[in-house]
């Protein structure tokens, strides 16, 4: 069976007239149509616009050129056009052998293989036939022979059904030899959008605008007005950048003390239009991309795969992994729950909605402070109008199951691993984890008591803000320092601190940990005139290198998916959530 199916590749332009994606390209919209298609649906529209035939969204333009040129092409797609056209002309080859051609699709065994096994089953009738005559009759027999030839039989049947087995696992490791390539240029994809060089730009077009203005070269400097649209986007970006003064400059410190502790280094802000600010840096302080730019656009930034919009506002998102798939639990400040359902984000698919439920609707003045989701429940953590914090059990469906459970001391951020719901006790600056219940009857018990895991004095001057977990990990994140402590989750031990240094306009605010590799998620909120302007994400691995960013307005709440993917909710007038590799 192929890998996608040939809905998945098919061009949606005309539902009637369905088509393999021939040069795909995609919309502003997020849609994706052949480039042959997207220009017939120009050239028919007089309004100088082309409306997507999927979600009506109107995408004007002022020259066709123009607008075939800026056509982004989707490599991805295409090449899963191509996968699929190998997979249905491999379809033809004998599972079995993997060598003759087949004439019946449905059997996938060529006609030898067939002959193989019919005599497989004649002689294993001929055999059984052979032995109720010899019962029947009454006879002295030896059973070694029978046993004997069962033995071959069963020998040859092995031997099939290993080679079956073992042409199965090839399958598989071809499908997984596939997704992580098809990762890899993604990740490189990202890596080439690295910010151009004007001066250097400047020198190459120029010589070539003389040569087309005197009518010398014409056909080898056609493109130049790509180099020029480049070369323009570029500096009216720099403009704007430096007359809002909005952009900051990631610096990361080289670590001080032994790698184990200080594996990530300093992460210092300066403006780009402070050069004084620039020329203070030590010498031993290095840039986080080496490559010489000082701009955060030096950083590769991460792509968005797809945007799904939410029925209100996503305040807080958690994923649950069930088999192949990943759930996405959406709740609002209010607890009305959106629940979506997705597969893989590198296949670009969008997840598929399911249903909403509102888990307190006879309750109108409640507001959700944190909310996890695990095996067996979801965790709601509430605080109602008279200050009083609460926490109730629902069932994946959002039938209610235990609660309220009112909490003495003030607790935020909770959140759920593998077998331990983990918290913050703001009085006691402790951090604490419960046993996950297995059934409702478990909760009152387990809740009564919990098992402290690291507690700050008031000494240390680090006070607990906020979580982030993984399969191995602990981090910890404070709310006035800016600081980041990283425990074992067994030993407890602590294997890494961080301090860093932001300035008076920018806050951390947010913390994530990737699976697997351990790497580090930071959320900084960019402050203008006491509000958030914008937030940035930056992506650090171990090896004191920033790997990826995102930036974006309005940024609500984030979460790391299995695979890596980083989930954020926005606040665009209406809720929405985008994933980024």
């Amino acid at each position: 069976m192929p890998l996608f199916t040939r809905e998945r590749v098919s061009c949606q332009a005309k539902p009637s007239e369905s088509h393999l994606y021939n040069d795909p390209v995609m919309l502003i919209c997020s849609h994706v149509f052949c480039r042959s298609c997207c220009l017939d649906l120009a050239r028919r529209n007089q309004d100088h616009c082309i409306i997507c035939p999927i979600c009506s969204m109107r995408i004007p333009f002022d020259n066709l050129n123009r607008f075939a040129t800026g056509l982004i092409a989707h490599g991805t797609l295409a090449t899963m056009v191509k996968q699929y056209l190998r997979e249905e002309q491999a379809q033809r080859i004998c599972v079995s052998c993997g060598k003759n051609h087949v004439n019946n699709v449905r059997s996938r065994i060529c006609e030898k293989c067939e002959i193989e096994q019919e005599s497989i089953k004649r002689k294993i009738v001929e055999t059984v036939k052979k032995c109720d005559k010899l019962i029947s009759n009454q006879k002295m027999i030896s059973l070694d022979k029978i046993y004997g030839d069962m033995n071959e039989i069963y020998t040859l049947i092995d031997q099939r059904t290993a080679n079956f087995n073992q042409t199965i696992e090839n399958y598989e490791k071809k499908l997984n030899d596939l997704l992580t390539k098809q990762q890899k240029a993604n990740e490189l994809n990202a890596l080439k959008h690295q910010p151009i060089d004007i001066e250097s730009v400047s020198e190459l077009v120029e010589p070539r605008l003389n040569a087309l203005k005197k009518n010398k070269n014409l056909l080898e400097n056609l493109d130049v007005e790509k180099e020029i649209k480049r070369l323009s986007d570029e500096a009216d970006r720099k403009l704007r950048l430096l007359k809002h003064k909005a952009d900051i400059v990631p610096v990361l410190r080289p670590p001080s003390m032994k790698p184990s502790n200080h594996m990530f280094g300093e992460l210092l802000f300066k403006s780009t239009d402070d050069e004084t600010k620039s020329s203070k840096l030590t010498p031993d302080q290095s840039m986080v991309n080496t490559s010489g730019d000082t701009s955060l656009q030096s950083i590769p930034p991460k792509l968005p795969m797809w945007t799904v919009n939410v029925n209100t506002l996503p305040s807080h998102l958690c994923v649950h992994s069930v088999g192949k798939s990943t759930l996405i639990f959406s709740c609002s400040s209010s607890g009305i729950i959106s629940l979506f359902n997705y597969i893989s984000p590198v296949t670009y698919d969008s997840p598929r909605y399911i249903r909403t439920f509102h888990l307190f609707p006879a309750q109108v003045r409640i507001h959700v402070q944190s909310f996890a989701v695990f095996s067996h429940f979801m965790l709601v953590h509430i605080r109602d109008n008279d200050r009083q914090d609460a926490i109730y059990f629902f069932s994946h469906d959002g039938n209610f199951e235990y609660g309220p459970i009112y909490l003495l001391n003030l607790v935020r951020h909770f959140l759920a691993d593998e077998n331990r719901l983990w918290a913050i006790d703001s009085v006691t600056q402790t951090i604490f984890f419960h046993v996950q219940p297995l059934s409702s009857h478990e909760i009152s018990s387990l809740f009564s008591r919990h098992d402290q895991f690291v507690t700050f004095d008031k000494e240390s001057n680090f006070i607990p803000l906020r979580l982030a977990i993984n399969q191995q990990l602990l981090a910890v994140l404070s709310k006035d320092f800016h600081q980041v402590y990283i425990y074992n989750k067994i030993s407890r031990e602590r294997i890494f601190v961080s301090h860093f240094t932001v300035g008076n306009s920018t806050n951390i605010w947010d913390i994530g940990l990737f699976p697997r590799d351990n790497s580090l998620l930071l959320k900084f909120d960019c402050m203008f005139e006491g509000n958030v302007k914008r937030s940035l994400f930056i992506h650090f691995n171990t090896k004191n290198q920033s790997v990826g960013r995102i930036e974006g307005k309005h940024c609500l709440s984030v979460v790391i998916g299995p695979n890596k993917e980083v989930l954020i909710g926005f606040n665009l007038r209406t809720g929405i959530i985008r994933c980024y590799m």
